[in-house]
């Protein structure tokens, strides 16, 4: 009788688990002492066959199931029922395959015929253990997570920036420190977005100053190896394994600078507990809130060109309004033949201007605006220390009455439909109050320039760091020339308006 085995671990391991070179080794000799023709053997390293995989691909079992349905094979032998599957879904499509091409299916030294009565139930009350297991092990996970969460515990994926500490005796994971080299990486990366410098730019310096992400080495999803969690290659795999290359792209920082760990901050279900962490910040909860209103801001799009792309070529692109009534487009920089480069709105393309004119009286502008001595004072605002000690006193009221309204969600004496209509009305307070405590902040990139020596220093500035000083200073409006063409192309006067007095 020719047979087809199949073995699969995962990372969850039990103590009725085995390792994948183990249950082959067990099937082959089962199959040798009752004269069984191995046709074939696949496996499956390090993953989970339960329907809480989140959509993980087992190549081996496919090729399994594709020998089952080829007519070749006799039986189909696994160590335990539940390395074949966890999930009742999958079980029944297996069942109905077995049925369709009378295939026995083996396990636990016995071989069930799935086509008769005692067989399919004894192979049926099978699958609905091993799915409950399943579901076992999920729900022992969730309340462990769920307790972790409570006590300040860290998740489970480290951080950018933060290394493990292991226990010397049982090597486990005793805390998350900050790791000397990352983190500081961390800390560069967020300073230089909050002050405006596009992400791309970020990601292709970290690449040029051969700093590699933490991915760098691991197997992608696309390898063949099928790797495990971690990414690690795995051992059995003959082929070429297909890595990370470990660069940076803006939107994987982005997604690195974004993660609420970073503050110090511990979520569940997407929310932010009030609980004390476990674990050191790398940056400050303002320095993160702030980043999340500079990503969720809609006039993000200001620093994009035309193709979607954050390139920073132009002092204007994208910043620079168009003044044309109805439109209030945003200006791009269109470079003609034979002709010098204009902004040209890529709204309503009806009003456009040179180039090198506006961007040379507006760079006079704010250079002349950077050498007064008081800048600073004058961007800063009023002292309002006042308000801010009320807003913080606000924010910790806020905060204790979500405290008391959870805790009479848990005991049961307060509705879910009813913490849900409180939370609607409470979440507009405690992000107005968090506003106003939240002490005015400016980018480093303008208090380094805004000296006596500005004109050089804006000289020797990147263009990203001059579009996030014009961006704090002032906004640049290009209205359309009019009809007998008296008025100047570009106005200061008329056509800059200061955020700030």
């Amino acid at each position: 009788m020719s047979v087809v085995l199949y073995a699969r671990a995962s990372q969850a391991r039990d103590e009725r688990s085995k390792s994948v070179d183990d249950q082959l080794t067990e099937l082959r000799r089962w199959a040798n002492r009752e004269g069984w023709q191995v046709i074939a053997e696949f496996r499956d390293d390090n993953i989970s066959a339960s329907r809480y995989a989140k959509g993980k691909h087992r190549d081996g079992w496919e090729q399994t199931l594709h020998v089952v349905a080829s007519g070749q094979v006799r039986a189909l032998l696994v160590w335990d029922f539940s390395r074949s599957t966890r999930d009742l879904k999958v079980f029944a499509a297996l069942e109905e395959m077995c049925r369709t091409h009378r295939v026995a299916l083996g396990y636990s030294g016995r071989l069930r015929d799935l086509s008769t009565a005692d067989g399919g139930f004894s192979v049926g009350m099978d699958a609905l253990m091993a799915a409950k297991r399943s579901a076992e092990i999920s729900e022992a996970v969730q309340l462990a997570a769920a307790h972790r969460a409570e006590r300040g515990g860290p998740h489970a994926a480290l951080p950018w920036g933060y290394r493990r500490v292991f226990d010397a005796d049982t090597g486990k994971v005793v805390r998350y420190e900050i790791d000397p080299v990352r983190g500081p990486l961390v800390q560069e990366a967020v300073r230089r977005i909050l002050d405006r410098e596009p992400a791309d730019s970020v990601a292709r310096d970290f690449n040029g100053r051969g700093i590699t992400t933490t991915a760098a080495g691991k197997c992608t999803s696309k390898c063949g190896c099928r790797a495990t969690n971690s990414g690690q290659p795995n051992p059995h795999w003959e082929g070429e394994h297909i890595q990370f290359s470990g660069k940076w792209t803006g939107a994987n920082l982005s997604k690195h600078v974004l993660r609420p760990a970073l503050a110090g901050l511990r979520t569940r279900n997407g929310e932010v507990l009030d609980v004390k962490t476990t674990w050191p910040p790398l940056i400050s909860v303002d320095d993160y809130y702030r980043l999340r209103v500079l990503y969720a801001d809609p006039a993000r799009d200001k620093w994009r060109n035309s193709t979607g792309r954050r390139e920073v070529k132009h002092l204007g692109t994208g910043l620079f309004r168009c003044g044309r009534d109805g439109c209030d487009g945003r200006m791009r920089v269109v470079k003609n033949v034979g002709r010098e480069a204009t902004y040209d709105c890529r709204t309503c393309h009806k009003v456009g201007r040179r180039q090198a004119l506006v961007d040379e009286i507006v760079e006079q502008v704010i250079i002349k605006r950077l050498t007064r001595p008081d800048i600073l004072e004058r961007l800063a605002g009023p002292e309002t220390s006042e308000q801010r000690a009320k807003a913080a006193s606000e924010v910790s009221a806020l905060r204790a009455e979500e405290f008391d309204m959870r805790r009479l969600l848990r005991e049961g004496r307060l509705t879910p439909v009813d913490f849900a209509d409180w939370r609607e009305g409470w979440t507009p307070r405690i992000q107005a109050a968090e506003s106003m405590a939240r002490p005015p902040q400016l980018p480093e990139a303008l208090i380094n320039m805004a000296r006596s020596d500005a004109a050089r220093r804006w000289e020797q500035a990147s263009m990203a760091t001059r579009r996030a000083v014009l961006d704090t200073l002032m906004i640049v409006t290009i209205r359309p020339m009019g009809r007998n063409r008296s008025e100047l192309p570009f106005d200061p006067l008329r056509d800059i308006h200061w955020k700030s007095q």
